[in-house]
């Protein structure tokens, strides 16, 4: 009779770890990512004007409907380079993103690479919302937003 209580204890501990696993990976399952990117460098001229060169792409069509950056900008604070960008959400539903900036310098080399992170970004119907970021370094004379919107399908 002890045999059977541990075996099935046994069995009641495995279904366990089996639906932590599941629950583990559910959350992954069936999401895919669509992503928009924008780019921007900035080059300080010796009138104290500063020039910059854009440059927006998406990699399909459902985000390109979903979100648009509006308007991308680059300046100086200082001797860091500023990123500005204004990001719509063109529909009428609320969608859940996720957004990273990275920082190149003027040889197109990635600055400081690891500390890049996803940071989620909620943006409600027709909602309108302005992101910035300052780069790690001065040798930084270019970044790059990426925006992925997250979906259950």
């Amino acid at each position: 009779m002890s045999d059977r209580i541990i075996k099935k204890a046994r069995d009641t501990k495995l279904r366990y770890l089996w639906i932590a696993v599941g629950l583990m990976v559910l959350p992954c399952a069936g999401c895919s990512t669509a992503v928009i990117e924008g780019s921007a460098s900035a080059v300080s001229r010796q009138d104290g004007q500063t020039v910059v060169k854009n440059q927006i792409r998406t990699d399909n069509d459902r985000m390109e409907g979903r979100l648009q950056i509006t308007d991308l900008k680059a300046d100086f604070a200082g001797n860091l380079l500023r990123a500005h960008v204004s990001l719509l959400n063109k529909n009428n539903n609320t969608g859940n993103f996720q957004f990273k900036f990275s920082w190149f310098d003027e040889n197109g080399n990635e600055i400081d690479s690891d500390t890049d992170a996803w940071t989620p970004l909620i943006l409600y119907g027709n909602e309108s919302r302005s992101l910035q970021a300052i780069a790690p370094a001065p040798s930084v004379k270019e970044f790059k937003i990426k925006i992925r919107e997250l979906s259950m399908e």
